[in-house]
């Protein structure tokens, strides 16, 4: 398969599942370390480094470190596709998208480290809070 083509079809594997959709679309607002952004869509941070990573693979986001903490955003840029632009603003109006963010304005006022979310542990192992 030509590579190009290889590429977009990764790309677009990325994109077709529900909570990968989600962490782009919340990235589309800013940075959130990852604990952010498992404590806004209520799910295990294991899901959400997970998803991450694919998403990383695939080029739409990137990451940053300052200490222990991971802090993840969007590719920009040059590096942001058509196809990153089209997901996002067709992801904007789904109302689970707007409700998520709603939540982030909440989490972001939060002091790291924010509460683990329901059915994670809650004592935290140095270093649980990263990618």
């Amino acid at each position: 398969m030509d590579q190009e083509l290889r590429t977009l079809v990764d790309r677009l594997k990325a994109l077709s599942h529900p909570l990968r959709l989600r962490v782009l679309a919340l990235l589309g607002s800013g940075e959130l370390c990852v604990c952010q952004v498992a404590e806004t869509l209520q799910v295990a941070q294991s899901s959400v480094s997970e998803a991450l990573r694919d998403l990383r693979q695939a080029g739409f986001v990137q990451e940053r470190k300052e200490g222990r903490w991971v802090f993840v955003s969007l590719l920009r840029g040059k590096a942001a596709s058509r196809l990153q632009k089209a997901v996002l603003a067709e992801a904007a109006g789904l109302t689970i998208v707007q409700a998520d963010r709603s939540r982030a304005d909440t989490v972001q006022q939060l002091p790291l480290p924010i509460p683990c979310p329901k059915g994670a542990p809650r004592t935290a192992k140095r270093g649980a809070h990263r990618a």
